[in-house]
């Protein structure tokens, strides 16, 4: 077997592989943290926000946050095909002006139509940061053993950002108030003119030479996507993976606040505290034992163990704090071993030649973000608790396409360079 499929935290270069990462990519990882920092205060609480602030219902809430992720899917095809006819500049430029606009919106809104206007415009920034930030290390980095251990590094950092923000927004009293958004939207400004003076624009020479077919319409290249078998089963699993988690950021804390209301902000505080920390141990700890397992049986692990929290989530009735970091801890792991390796394996998935509209097709998995939150707040609003079995069986329904594909996945991740 060769290595594709083996993480670079069984290398014992692993510090000589980071040094060696161009500056930019290091300076990109700096922003990403920055960025996800002042997020952390705000967004795990918009639900709370929305709640409090506007008295919205749980369908409600589902249908705005909706609304935003379909924004989210649809630019962010878009975006990674432009992205790679016209380099990854000109739309991180756009994302970090939307998003900075939208979360101002979002701080200074006066009702809830406003706020909702908000809630579309930041659909920008997950379509048009995220992907591309990802794209352009990947460019910069070239090989598979960097641009996995930067994927696993972005991860790490991201959750260092949900450890202490919302920690931070406690400690300020910012935790659950529409302020909050200002300064997110005001952390994008560095990062914009970031890009501006240092990310030269058009295409890197390193995407030039592998790039011939960037200039496929995007409706070619999306049909190519639909022909890929693979990449289509991990994408689906990516998008089972997004609704399950997205439960645990729009709908966990409804849920919570039904239980008791004076005490759900600073449950949900500890909780997100908690459930970043666990995802920083595991991965320093732990993970690095799992480096000799294949990609897609590391991804079926994850997937039980997300089952299991659900299960935990669903015999819990009471605010017990014990009780829910517990369960939460037992997500955390899942967390852990899931995302970064679903990311991972969509990267390695995508052909250098359409690596940018392959990442912004990845977006589809903002899929389970969009309709996450509309069917949690029905399934909320009719059975409670119930809500946790069907993300319980949809953990359970990712295990199975993994399992059912693991051999094609192994035999596309050993051809791919």
């Amino acid at each position: 077997m060769s290595e594709p499929t083996c993480e670079v935290f069984s290398k014992p270069s692993l510090f000589q592989t980071l040094k060696s990462f161009p500056i930019a990519v290091h300076v990109l990882l700096f922003f990403t943290l920055a960025i996800r920092f002042s997020y952390f205060m705000a967004w795990p609480f918009i639900a709370v926000i929305m709640t409090q602030h506007y008295h919205m219902s749980p369908i409600a809430i589902g249908l705005a946050m909706t609304s935003s992720a379909l924004v989210s899917v649809v630019l962010g095809m878009y975006g990674g095909q432009i992205s790679d006819r016209l380099g990854r500049r000109i739309i991180l430029l756009l994302g970090c002006a939307f998003s900075a606009i939208g979360y101002i919106v979002l701080a200074q809104a006066a009702g809830m139509m406003m706020f909702i206007l908000g809630l579309m415009i930041i659909g920008v920034s997950f379509a048009w940061v995220d992907p591309p930030i990802r794209a352009l290390m990947s460019d910069l980095l070239g090989d598979r053993q960097r641009r996995a251990l930067a994927l696993q590094i972005r991860y790490y950092l991201v959750n260092v950002a949900a450890v202490f923000g919302p920690l931070v927004g406690m400690v300020f009293g910012l935790n659950s108030q529409k302020g909050t958004f200002l300064i997110t939207g005001l952390s994008y400004l560095p990062f914009f003119f970031y890009v501006l003076l240092y990310i030269p624009a058009g295409k890197l020479l390193m995407t030039q030479q592998v790039s011939s077919g960037s200039s496929m319409k995007l409706h070619q290249i999306m049909a190519v996507i639909v022909r890929d078998n693979t990449y289509i089963i991990a994408l689906l699993c990516s998008i089972l993976c997004s609704i399950v988690f997205i439960h645990y950021e729009a709908v966990l804390p409804q849920y919570l606040l039904r239980l008791n209301g004076n005490a759900a902000i600073k449950l949900i505080t500890l909780i997100l505290v908690t459930n970043a920390f666990t995802v920083l141990l595991f991965q320093t700890f732990i993970m690095r034992f799992l480096s000799q397992v294949t990609l897609p049986k590391r991804i079926i692990l994850g997937g039980i163990v997300f089952a299991l929290s659900q299960i935990c989530f669903f015999l819990i009735r009471s605010p017990d704090v014990g009780l829910w970091l517990a369960a939460t801890s037992v997500f955390s792991v899942g967390e852990a071993i899931l995302m970064p390796n679903l990311n991972i394996l969509l990267d390695h998935l995508a052909p250098p030649e359409h690596r940018g509209a392959y990442l912004g097709a990845s977006m589809l998995s903002t899929l389970g973000i969009a309709i996450g939150p509309l069917i949690g707040g029905v399934i909320l609003a009719l059975t409670g608790p119930g809500v946790f079995i069907s993300t319980a069986f949809l953990s359970l329904l990712l295990c199975t396409l993994m399992y059912a594909n693991r051999m094609s996945m192994r035999a596309r991740l050993q051809d791919t360079p």
